[in-house]
């Protein structure tokens, strides 16, 4: 024990600690509750990022955030609060409510299912759209004050968002919440917002916001844009960048071991499926591979695959990325530890 402790952790509580951390990698993707097909979510590039690696359990409903499920994932890749999930198998999205650190060992929280795509426009006129989780306000009172006015609490919304600076430009907006196709003519104002609720410091934030029934206003929303009040912004609206079909379509996984030994060789693989998850020639995808890393690597690359490589015991312990670029950006990445 004391030569085991020797090489890997100062303590026994650390060795425990290094233990728990490499059985769980190593059992992740063979446990029945592992979802291959849950993907990080850029909302700004509005793609998938990377795979999530997550374990999904305990799928339920509830009056306060609707559906929602439960994660774990591994210490090296933590899952913090706010962030999106897109789970392509159904295509759905969901928003972290809570992550936990749990003994240093693993990551688990809870995340919400987003059943609304929140649209508003910044002052600079550009148009914003973030996924959102809305449910009804009945414990919360509104964010208006008065007595001339009596708001029915089943006429207002709680609405949680991931942190976005454009977030900060709700308050006081009224938005389309209508899941009409077409001309929708449901209109609700943001009364009441909240940063601070659900702050959870470097572990992620939620924005919060009331929202209370108002009235249509078919001279200044824009039904087709689903903005409100779109006729009152004077400044033109910059074109929003629209990443090209290859990044929004295409789904990429990085397959190998996760553990790069010293003086070894490891070969890492690219599969690319489509949005469905049909599988794509990847003779037929215009891609990169990129290694970001500090340090030199012996790498060489052929048909879909990379093979690395490293000797030099100064490294050990350090870490580096394997990239996927299509057009720019990144569309799947892996990160590679260096091992005794």
């Amino acid at each position: 024990m004391k030569e085991r402790i020797k090489h890997s952790g100062s303590t026994a509580r650390e060795e425990m600690i290094i233990d728990g951390q490499n059985l769980l990698k190593e059992e992740l993707e063979h446990d029945s509750s592992y979802s291959p097909t849950m993907y990080f979510w850029n909302p700004v590039l509005g793609c998938d990022d990377r795979p999530a690696k997550v374990r999904i359990y305990k799928r339920k409903y509830s009056s306060l955030n609707g559906n929602y499920q439960n994660f774990l994932t591994t210490y090296d890749n933590p899952i913090k609060i706010g962030e999106y999930l897109h789970d392509t198998k159904d295509d759905t999205y969901w928003l972290i409510y809570n992550s936990f650190n749990v003994n240093d060992v693993h990551y688990e929280g809870k995340m919400i299912q987003c059943n609304y795509l929140l649209k508003w426009q910044l002052a600079n006129g550009e148009i914003i759209e973030r996924y959102s989780n809305i449910v009804f306000a009945s414990k919360y009172d509104v964010g208006e004050t008065g007595n001339s006015t009596l708001v029915l609490s089943s006429n207002n919304y709680t609405i949680l968002i991931g942190y976005c600076e454009e977030g900060f430009e709700l308050e006081g907006k009224r938005v389309f919440i209508d899941m009409k196709p077409t001309k929708p003519t449901k209109v609700f104002k943001i009364t009441r917002s909240d940063d601070v609720l659900y702050n959870s410091g470097n572990m992620g934030s939620l924005l919060s916001f009331i929202a209370d029934k108002t009235e249509f206003n078919p001279n200044d929303d824009n039904q087709e844009l689903r903005i409100c009040d779109y006729n009152k912004n004077t400044t033109p609206l910059p074109p929003a960048p629209q990443p090209p079909n290859e990044t929004t379509d295409l789904r990429c996984v990085i397959s190998g071991n996760t553990n790069l030994k010293n003086g070894y060789k490891r070969t890492y693989t690219a599969t690319f499926t489509d949005k469905n998850n049909n599988p794509i020639d990847w003779q037929k995808v215009n891609y990169q591979w990129n290694v970001d890393s500090d340090f030199e690597l012996k790498k060489t690359i052929s048909d879909n695959k990379i093979s690395l490589s490293v000797n030099d015991e100064n490294y050990i312990g350090s870490s580096f990325f394997i990239q996927i670029i299509i057009n720019n950006i990144i569309v799947s990445k892996a990160k590679i530890n260096i091992i005794e």
